[in-house]
């Protein structure tokens, strides 16, 4: 059966998200790209492990608000989450967690287009002085 595979599949990468997030004592990043986790991972990593400073959970399909601000909240060590093309994350979200927990990068196409153009800005760029070629 497929959707018992699937299920299989979910508990077994959750729960090993899960050891990871708890045995990981020392763990600085971690890289989930493209996994089938949900909200439950990203919650473990931010309870149990204590050294975290990446997190990248891009392209996660499951990720929701609820796991982008519970691993924000708990986790105290966090420098940079991860969350391009997390559908189910909604950007007004990420701007509240934006302004909540200033000392974390929140990667989205959105905030990524909006750092990059700040830093364009301060390099003295203008839409009104550059010229087509």
């Amino acid at each position: 059966m497929t959707g018992g595979r699937f299920t299989l599949t979910l508990t077994w990468t959750r729960q090993c998200v899960e050891i990871i997030a708890k045995e990981g004592r020392s763990l600085k990043e971690l890289y989930l790209v493209s996994c089938k986790i949900t909200d439950h991972a990203l919650i473990a990593i931010g309870q149990y492990s204590s050294t975290i400073e990446t997190v990248d959970a891009g392209w996660c399909k499951e990720i929701t608000d609820q796991g982008a601000t519970q691993i924000a909240k708990s986790s105290k060590s966090l420098r940079y989450l991860g969350l391009m093309r997390c559908d189910k994350v909604n950007e007004e979200t990420v701007e509240r967690l934006v302004l909540q927990y200033p000392h974390i990068v929140f990667s989205t196409v959105m905030q990524d287009c909006k750092r990059t153009l700040e830093r364009a800005y301060q390099m003295g760029w203008s839409p009104n002085t550059s010229t087509a070629s």
